[in-house]
């Protein structure tokens, strides 16, 4: 992919109209993507094989996740057997798993037990590490109540316990490894900035956090992101209708232009790139956006992307 050309990739892979559509997530041996509408409180299925006439939506029983820039989580969880044997999420008060059939949820662990937290927090982003440990950002929920530096880290193990590993956040989002399996990469969106955490493996433990990259107020929100096999994030980039590819040296070194301004999150499928997008927020100042937004886009960016961990359970 050549790093001073954007790619222009107008036409919707997935032509719906969604409200917020978040967490792409693609299982390899379902060869299948699925991701979430928050707004609508929908999680959808696709057959890859057959292509968008096997989409099918599941209405989940209560929200994972919610209000506007905000992902909802989910992973595939894998017992000592390795066996696929649900797909585990974090949702509205904490860690649960999904049915894929009903959209019900089952709470492994509730982190929000308090009336007041169950009412103001909600979980976002999050990812599987390489030992599957299954880590996710919860922050105030905005669209009741305001607030910041409420948000929480955690890490749920393999042994389904939980830990709280960073405090005072604003919204964590999107996160990921790199191929040394010793920097660990976590967004916090309303500051513009991805930071950089050593990283344990071993132990789960992050510690050292700095700046690995910093965008102004006027280039949009760092959203979700995936990573390629060549140590490089893709970065959704909210209010900006872009992903920028962000290489590990925190430069941007490439670029794919959306018709549409709230894009939400990137995921891999080998080197095709699958793109969820928003509804536009100011549909008659942005008409051509609101034409655009809360589609699945896609395209082929050349490169292979770092496939995805699964939640591995020890019990």
């Amino acid at each position: 992919m050549a790093s001073s050309s954007p790619i222009q990739q107008w036409t919707p892979y997935l032509d719906i109209r969604g409200g917020l559509l978040e967490g792409p997530f693609y299982t390899p041996e379902r060869n299948e993507l699925r991701f979430v509408d928050l707004d609508y409180e929908k999680v959808y299925f696709l057959d890859l094989e057959q292509g968008p006439v096997s989409l099918r939506a599941v209405h989940t029983e209560s929200p994972i996740g919610l209000h506007a820039k905000r992902n909802s989580v989910t992973a595939d969880m894998i017992d000592d057997s390795g066996n696929n044997v649900q797909i585990v999420v974090a949702a509205k008060h904490g860690f649960a798993t999904l049915d894929r059939q009903s959209g019900a949820l089952s709470y492994i662990h509730r982190t929000h037990t308090s009336e007041r937290d169950s009412y103001r927090m909600r979980f976002n982003d999050g990812a599987v590490d390489n030992q599957g440990r299954f880590w996710a950002g919860s922050s105030i929920d905005h669209k009741y109540v305001q607030g910041q530096h409420e948000g929480v880290l955690y890490r749920l193990d393999r042994d389904m316990s939980v830990h709280a590993m960073v405090r005072h956040m604003t919204t964590p989002n999107g996160m990921g490894w790199n191929d040394a399996d010793d920097t660990m990469y976590i967004t916090d969106s309303p500051h513009g900035k991805i930071y950089a955490y050593d990283f344990d493996a071993r132990s789960g433990a992050i510690s050292n956090r700095r700046d690995f990259r910093t965008w102004g107020q006027d280039e949009g929100e760092p959203d979700g992101f995936a990573m390629d096999v060549e140590g490089c994030l893709w970065v959704a980039m909210w209010r900006a209708g872009c992903v920028v590819r962000v290489n590990p040296h925190g430069e941007i070194v490439g670029k794919i232009s959306l018709p549409t301004r709230f894009v939400t999150c990137p995921e891999f499928v080998g080197s095709e790139l699958f793109v969820t997008t928003a509804m536009e927020q100011q549909p008659y100042e942005f008409p051509e956006s609101a034409r655009w937004g809360g589609k699945v886009y896609r395209v082929d960016v050349g490169v292979q992307g770092k496939p995805r961990n699964a939640f591995r359970r020890s019990i």
